[in-house]
């Protein structure tokens, strides 16, 4: 590994960086109006602006960068934001997005500065170890999609041996090799979740799913066992069962039919486990009972039949203590109530007629 160089260098020599695990899979070697348009919606950009404006680049932290081959100049490996927040305040081309608030930081900025300090290295895997303590552990951490893609560049770093690979990269970021090896199963899953097509029935992009819930289920080894993993760190993923997974993912990140997904909450994973691992509780589930009435079959009809009615008590005993201080009751209401009674009446038979047939047997 070569020692970096410190130098000073023109930021319209800069280029954002196309491999950069913050930017969404489809701004990959898009031109700089895209990322910048997604650095200005998604990454504070405007803030950063402001600062940069008010006290000038700060020369303590220069940008990371390797020589661009293809365009001259250098690609920033780490500072795309920073770099972003320079290339709009040193030129004086409409934004892609936000321009009044662009041209008025630009109008008021007290520094516009044209030459910032990088360090060159000779290579971007150079690079690659520094950023896993800064953006994994560290002080300005990634959300976990942007964790698991940088980690898949790290890994093509080391051994094909997949344990030994994941405790040198654990050791690397300062981490834990369990961990490691679940956001890179997770990745893969995401991946195989769009060639399988998976992502594009259900109208999804990859940067639409909520990552750390992908990870969080496949945590649970029952849900893992659904969808035909080894385990949260099968990052080979030869057993995984295309049609389970693709209800994994449709109960876990599909609102097309609903302002919300069948899991709901990421604590719901519990439910979730213990229904896919019930064949009556699962098959409720796939015929569209909510979860949490699949769940009650997890514990047997008997026990679920037990809990729907106190379910029902409870919510009667909460609708009689609420009357002395409701208004407005109309003749649907008195209509609701009669088909509750005829609903009791019935279910008391039913529950009666079983009883006795049963000590008469």
């Amino acid at each position: 590994m070569s020692n970096p160089v410190l130098k000073t260098v023109a930021v319209k020599d800069l280029h954002f960086d196309p491999d950069n695990p913050r930017l969404p899979e489809k701004l990959k070697r898009q031109n700089d109006d895209k990322v910048l348009e997604y650095l200005l919606l998604e990454c504070n950009l405007i803030e950063l602006m402001m600062s940069i404006g008010e006290k000038d680049y700060f020369a303590g932290e220069p940008l990371m960068v390797v020589p661009e081959v293809q365009w001259g100049g250098f690609t920033v490996v780490e500072g795309n934001r920073r770099l972003g927040a320079l290339k709009l305040l040193a030129s004086d081309d409409d934004p892609p997005v936000l321009g009044s608030q662009v041209a008025q930081i630009r109008k008021t900025a007290k520094f516009r500065p044209t030459d910032v300090p990088v360090l060159e290295f000779g290579a971007r895997d150079e690079i690659l170890t520094y950023l896993g303590y800064r953006h994994i552990t560290g002080i300005k951490e990634w959300d976990a999609l942007a964790k698991a893609r940088y980690l898949v560049q790290l890994r093509a770093m080391h051994a094909t041996d997949h344990e030994t690979a994941h405790k040198a990269l654990a050791k690397e970021i300062g981490s834990k090799s369990t961990h490691v090896a679940k956001l890179l199963t997770g990745h893969a899953l995401l991946k195989k979740a769009g060639d399988l097509g998976i992502l594009s029935r259900l109208k999804l992009e990859e940067d639409d799913i909520p990552f750390s819930l992908l990870t969080t289920g496949i945590g649970w080894e029952n849900v893992a066992h659904f969808i035909g993993l080894n385990g949260a760190t099968d990052v080979e993923l030869q057993t995984v069962k295309p049609d389970e997974l693709e209800e994994l993912f449709r109960w876990v990140f599909d609102k097309s039919q609903r302002p919300y997904t069948v899991l709901g909450d990421s604590r719901n994973f519990a439910k979730l486990a213990r229904v896919v691992a019930n064949e009556t509780a699962l098959a409720a589930l796939r015929r569209g009972d909510p979860l949490d009435t699949a769940d009650l079959l997890t514990s047997g009809p008997l026990e679920a039949v037990r809990q729907h009615i106190n379910i029902a008590e409870t919510s009667i005993k909460l609708a009689l203590e609420t009357l002395s201080v409701t208004e407005g009751l109309q003749a649907e209401d008195v209509g609701q109530a009669e088909r509750l009674r005829k609903a009791a009446v019935s279910l008391h038979s039913t529950i009666r007629e079983f009883v006795e047939n049963r000590d008469d047997a």
